[in-house]
């Protein structure tokens, strides 16, 4: 803005001294002009009165120098010229003035001369004798005066020019320095009548966007919230494969951290269909693919961003593609579970059909039916059970379950079985917890029954309840014990560590998964110490409520 003032100041300067110059120039030089043409007729008077020898005489002392006199005759021959020699100047009787003076009496006119750039006047009268005499005088033209005032009038402006800084600096810093005194952050007021729409304009813009920029940073956060929050990876790539940005999620899932901003995608995985993906997808193509990182699985679905760039998101399907698993895996144990204890059945039953067994060994076939039944029945139920707790959005009902009591009743009804193994049980402690009768009673069931199947003859199986912080149920037996590497295996389905036994005992491998479940539903955790050939013990902890 100085610099604009400055210059406009300047400029204007300039053309006011040039113009005024210029003025007063023309104004002087008419003004010049004009008494020179009187001076002239003045003299040409003084000398017409006089004796004309006499004036000559006059003329050629007054003029050397200063006038120019010409004396011409009737036929426009020089007479007389007190500047030139007479032989050498031409016949006057066409110049403007001379004819003039012939006709009229006396004629004036003037001449400029490029050559040399000078303006000449002319006057003449006609003599009593019919001679003309004619004075001129020469002068610098209006551009010749001009030109020699030009490195004056320079000289002025520059003066001007430098004055004109001083105080266009001192100026604009006076008018200026309201306007830099206003506070932007508070409400603004005029310095100057002037700016007072120009102020009202930006009063209103700034809350404008104020409000906007309000809007904008709580659209932001909440933007910011969302992705930071969300379960899935996400992660921005712009032109280049660049990383623009990403969540924490994204962050956890490839192990980085926010300093990875601005590195190449490539970075992230070598997978090929991964990386086909995003260059699919920075060319407008958008991508569904199954993605594994870290043992885990994800759907990632890369989407195009405008040409310019892709986003990334990731969705944890593991627990998806560990269910599909075990889906499949059930069904094609469960087929195999069902279809032993029928086939069982089937071939005793046509046996007995084609009565082609002993009236003595039918008792045998008819019994094995019956287990064989019996099993079947049992593996349905838990069938049934273990898909019902696979529902997630089953309603429990829950109450106060004294958990003594529910053990006393499991040793109760398991107390043949520990007779026909031999296995001394007891129940020590007492405590309760907020659940479900049905399942407390089917976990802890499973649990003694397991302790006295996979028991020794004559051992033993405790039961023991405390109740302090947590609710711990504790189960030891002095049973053949599981390896270290099989305590998380057992809570899978169907499965079996000594398969010989089970079927012996009439296992179906579903026993330690119900309890899992029922286990899980209860907010509860299970831990296991074991020993081989020494024993198991098996802690169900319950939290306080």
């Amino acid at each position: 803005m100085k610099k604009r003032i400055y210059l406009n100041m300047a400029l204007l300067t300039s053309f006011a001294i040039l113009f005024v110059s210029i003025f007063f120039c023309l104004v002087f030089y008419y003004q010049f002009s004009a008494q020179i043409r009187k001076d002239l007729r003045e003299k040409v008077q003084l000398f017409q009165n006089d004796d004309i020898e006499s004036a000559l005489n006059e003329l050629q002392y007054i003029t050397e120098g200063y006038l120019r006199a010409t004396l011409i005759l009737e036929d426009g021959s020089v007479f007389f010229d007190n500047t030139s020699t007479v032989q050498n100047l031409e016949n006057h009787l066409e110049r403007k003035e001379v004819s003039d003076a012939i006709l009229y009496g006396y004629g004036e006119s003037s001449r400029y001369s490029n050559t040399l750039g000078q303006q000449t006047y002319y006057y003449a009268v006609s003599l009593s004798d019919g001679r003309v005499l004619r004075l001129s005088k020469t002068t610098k033209s209006i551009f010749g005066i001009f030109a020699s005032i030009l490195p004056i009038i320079l000289i002025i402006i520059l003066i001007a020019i430098s004055i004109c800084y001083v105080v266009a600096i001192r100026l604009t810093t006076r008018i200026i320095a309201p306007i830099n005194r206003v506070n932007l952050q508070e409400e603004l007021s005029s310095p100057y009548d002037e700016l007072v729409p120009f102020i009202q304009t930006i009063n209103t813009q700034q809350k404008k966007i104020e409000a906007d920029f309000v809007s904008l940073q709580k659209s932001t956060d909440t933007i910011h919230a969302i992705t930071e929050n969300m379960n899935e990876g996400m992660v921005m790539v712009g032109e280049g494969e660049t990383i623009l940005s990403f969540n924490k999620s994204a962050a956890k899932i490839f192990d980085i951290d926010s300093s990875f901003e601005g590195h190449n995608i490539r970075e992230l995985s070598r997978d090929l269909s991964f990386i086909s993906g995003i260059q699919n997808a920075l060319t407008g193509e958008a991508k569904n693919m199954v993605f594994s990182k870290s043992d885990k699985t994800y759907n990632a679905l890369i989407s195009p961003v405008s040409k310019i760039g892709a986003i990334l998101f990731f969705l944890d399907i593991t627990e998806k593609v560990q269910a599909e698993k075990r889906r499949h895996e059930f069904s094609a144990n469960v087929s195999h579970e069902l279809k032993t204890p029928l086939t069982s059945i089937y071939g005793n039953a046509e046996m007995l059909f084609a009565n082609v067994v002993k009236e003595n060994d039918k008792h045998y076939f008819y019994k094995k039916i019956m287990i064989e039944a019996s099993r079947l029945i049992t593996l349905i139920d838990d069938i049934i059970m273990i898909s019902e707790l696979d529902e997630k959005n089953n309603i429990i009902d829950f109450e106060q379950v004294e958990l003594a009591d529910v053990a006393l009743e499991c040793v109760k009804s398991l107390s043949q079985k520990a007779k026909e193994y031999s296995i001394n049980m007891k129940v020590l402690g007492k405590g309760h917890i907020h659940g479900n009768y049905t399942m407390i009673f089917e976990m802890m069931y499973n649990l003694l029954d397991n302790a006295i199947k996979y028991n020794k003859q004559n051992g033993s199986v405790i039961i023991e309840i405390e109740e302090n912080e947590q609710t711990k149920i504790t189960f030891t037996d002095t049973g053949i014990g599981i390896p270290v590497s099989e305590n998380e295996r057992i809570f899978e389905r169907f499965y079996r560590i000594d398969k010989s036994r089970s079927k012996k005992t009439g296992g179906t491998g579903l026993g330690l998964a119900i309890v899992k479940h029922i286990v899980n539903a209860h907010s509860g955790l299970i831990e296991i110490k074991s020993k081989l050939q020494e024993g198991t013990q098996i802690t169900i902890i319950f939290p306080k409520l």
